[in-house]
């Protein structure tokens, strides 16, 4: 509540005596960052941060939005204005806040009915690793790439199911019966293929195969040119989803039909970026960029390009991989733009959205494009993993805990796998429990133990427990990976990331009892 006002952010409605007064998510976004920081000065060029990304045209929509949220509490004359303005510096919400009890019941009420991602039965599908018969070692991206790709797109397909392509790559075809395979991946059907090719030339060889009754269902070899690549992907998604279930409606072929061109040297850029992620560091975080600036170059009109770059210069801002995080956070601003201009409705392209909000503290905007991109695309345990984790913060419930946990199960061998415990670390943080984020942080660090942003999230939570003598292990480690990063780059973190923190411990709490041991820890 604020004041005489219930405000409900899943419905963007503020309440009084029975009123509604509807307002505009990005108001509702605005009024959220105020609450968060109730009582203390907000900058204009916070809440333009936080909600616009950086939009120079966002003053005019800052200042509407303040006068439209006075215009409602000024309904209230039994009390001072609710948001006060700072000559030359900003907002403060001065109105008394405290949570409602009716809000969480209702919070409680929408989480159940978050949908379940279950399999589907006979309606699934695995796709294994396409071999590479060219001879050539450069050509593997191609045969991992065409992989990568069917897995993505059937698992676009409505109602059907797909294994999900980490796990794929884990089997050796020749080193097990198909029914195993099968069994393994939690499918029914399994394609599997093979890819040559010659100068500007291929050919590849598909099958589909029923691991129930170990069949094959059908076979096929297709030859043409590169610049017909993605054509021939296309077929085969539309053969496989018609053949394990001739029920299926194939609603996204018109969205294959609109695919862009096949460019072979960003193609490969963007194989070899997603490749390092399996060692996420500082230097391959560095290296991803590079490379899909490069690709961006290469192919300018290309949706996903632009969304994984987006994706990953925020990232790195997070991660404190980038030392301008005002540049990287605009030049993320317009890439995403970019891909949502090219293809506003592709999964892919909304998930980057969700992301880039996550990694810019505003998980309300997150929850919204994550929500959209699963709904179009439920098969993407990442995707999924980064809703769960933007879930549990903006709800504070377990929800969000299992999205990840269901990812986890999902794609063992996932590039972002390692990650994921980093997010289940973060909600464990958000709902209070400072022993089981302890566990999900040691658990990122035994996936990934280079990745210093999750040893610093591990020496905070050791501090607050007060485990004094692991934190300063920890931090000896973070002193050894990442010398230059500093309590004000944490302090930095936390306060962008508005709804991490509950009552206990609070954003303050953590950054306290971090900051005592690291000083103490300083030359």
């Amino acid at each position: 509540m604020v004041g005489a006002f219930n405000v409900d952010p899943d419905r963007n409605c503020i309440w009084r005596d029975g009123k509604p007064h509807q307002i505009e998510p990005l108001i509702m976004d605005v009024l959220m960052f105020l609450i968060e920081h109730a009582g203390k000065v907000v900058t204009r060029d916070q809440l333009i941060e936080h909600v616009w990304f950086f939009n120079p045209g966002a003053d005019e929509s800052l200042t509407r939005a303040i006068s439209i949220l006075r215009a409602i509490f000024n309904a209230d004359k039994t009390n001072a204005p609710y948001i006060t303005t700072i000559w030359k510096r900003g907002y403060a919400l001065v109105a008394e806040t405290r949570r409602s009890e009716a809000g969480q019941e209702r919070r409680a009420e929408d989480s159940e009915a978050l949908p379940r991602y279950q399999c589907s039965g006979d309606f699934s599908v695995g796709v294994l690793p396409f071999q590479n018969m060219s001879g050539m070692p450069e050509d593997a991206f191609l045969a991992d790439g065409i992989t990568r790709d069917l897995t993505m797109l059937l698992s676009r397909v409505p109602r059907l199911h797909v294994a999900a392509y980490s796990s794929a790559l884990a089997i050796d075809e020749g080193s097990a019966s198909l029914p195993d395979i099968a069994a393994s991946l939690g499918v029914r059907y399994v394609v599997s293929g093979s890819l040559q090719r010659r100068g500007d030339e291929f050919q590849l060889r598909t099958a589909l195969m029923d691991g129930v009754g170990n069949t094959q269902v059908w076979a096929e070899r297709i030859e043409s040119t590169l610049d017909q690549f993605f054509e021939v992907q296309d077929k085969i998604v539309l053969d496989v989803s018609t053949s394990t279930a001739s029920a299926l409606v194939v609603s996204h072929a018109r969205e294959l039909q609109s695919r862009r061109q096949f460019q072979l040297n960003a193609y490969q850029l963007v194989q070899r970026a997603e490749n390092l992620r399996l060692n996420y560091n500082r230097s391959t975080a560095q290296e991803i960029v590079q490379l899909l600036d490069r690709a961006v170059t290469l192919q300018p009109d290309d949706a996903a390009v632009h969304a994984a770059l987006a994706v990953q210069l925020t990232q790195n801002v997070t991660s404190k991989f980038d030392d301008n995080p005002s540049q990287a956070f605009a030049q993320a601003k317009r890439h995403v733009e970019t891909a949502i201009s090219f293809a506003p409705d592709d999964p892919d392209v909304l998930a980057a959205a969700g992301i880039t909000a996550t990694m810019m503290g505003n998980a309300r905007l997150a929850v919204r494009n994550l929500t959209r991109a699963v709904e179009r695309d439920p098969n993407n345990p990442h995707t999924l993993a980064v809703l769960g984790w933007q879930h549990c913060w903006l709800h504070g419930n377990r929800e969000g805990l299992a999205m990840i946990e269901t990812a986890e199960a999902r794609a063992p061998h996932h590039p972002r796998y390692a990650v994921w415990a980093h997010y289940r670390g973060h909600c464990e943080i958000r709902l209070g429990n400072v022993d089981a984020a302890i566990a999900a942080y040691r658990e990122c660090d035994e996936r990934n133990p280079d990745y210093s942003l999750n040893l610093v999230t591990l020496a905070a939570a050791l501090a607050f427990a007060g485990r004094d003598d692991e934190a300063r292990r920890v931090i000896d480690r973070i002193r050894l990976i990442a010398p230059d990063y500093t309590m004000a780059d944490f302090r930095f973190l936390v306060d962008r990331m508005i709804y991490w923190f509950g009552s206990d411990p609070s954003g303050d709490d953590m950054v306290s009892a971090l900051g005592a041991i690291w000083d103490s820890q300083a030359g």
